[in-house]
């Protein structure tokens, strides 16, 4: 059975974390530009109220979205707007060495620009592949409940900011975790990349929001139907990949 997902954040979420980030900057380059000690201080309550106040922005979509889309047929051509993907196999002390992933890369990526992307004039790179042992995220039904944070927390330092940033892992109770716009860090269970949960995730990531259309990548309503995205969200996806291309 599916979750109940949690209530999208609106703009005043994004407003309040904007006024807060101006405040302690202006703060910082007035006040405190020759008191280093002080300085570090108030820095360190910043970034940790910051990240506490942006969890529910960043995580809004942690259920299980296992909706299939509807079969299409595959289009391919030469996208507008390209991003690079980081493949990223959550792995414990243990299976490291067995390599218990076995994904066709290239094929992933070819299913997710055939049948979600490309169409679009939006493309997806695939960039660097690599294993991250982390025993907390290779297996997160330890963390029943608190599942986006965690995810959160333990993959802060092995994102590229350059990049989209798909986490994959075997072990958990939910199907993907992805923030809205925030870093490009995506988190999916193996046996649902060939899904449509993998272009919604990143749709997320990419800054857009659930939507209530019928056959709208970002729905969660109704079954057998993702495999469109809207002229607004199009537009909005191509302006994040800009700027996420400024990083690299």
């Amino acid at each position: 059975m599916t979750k109940i997902t949690k209530p999208t954040p609106n703009s005043t979420i994004f407003n309040s974390i904007l006024q807060i980030k101006n405040l302690f900057n202006n703060l910082f380059s007035k006040t405190l530009v020759n008191e280093n000690d002080t300085k570090g201080t108030f820095k360190t309550i910043y970034q940790r109220l910051l990240f506490i106040i942006s969890i529910p922005l960043l995580l809004s979509c942690s259920t299980g979205d296992d909706l299939d889309a509807v079969g299409i047929e595959p289009e391919f051509s030469a996208p507008e707007k390209i991003v690079k993907v980081n493949i990223i196999y959550v792995e414990s002390s243990e299976t490291l060495d067995k390599s218990s992933y076995t994904l066709n890369e290239a094929e992933f990526i070819n299913y997710l620009n055939g049948e979600y992307f490309h169409r679009f004039g939006i493309g997806l790179e695939l960039g660097e592949s690599k294993s991250l042992v982390n025993e907390e995220l290779y297996d997160l039904r330890d963390n029943e409940g608190s599942e986006p944070s965690t995810f959160l927390m333990q993959s802060r330092e092995s994102y590229d900011k350059s990049k989209v940033n798909i986490y994959i892992v075997k072990r958990c109770n939910i199907l993907g975790i992805a923030g809205i716009g925030r870093d490009q860090r995506v988190l999916i269970t193996d046996e649902n990349l060939f899904t449509s949960t993998a272009p919604h995730e990143i749709g997320h990531a990419l800054g857009l929001f659930h939507s209530h259309e019928a056959e709208n990548i970002m729905n969660t309503v109704n079954k057998d139907s993702r495999h469109n995205f809207n002229e607004t969200q199009e537009k909005k996806i191509k302006k994040r990949i800009d700027e996420i291309n400024l990083n690299s």
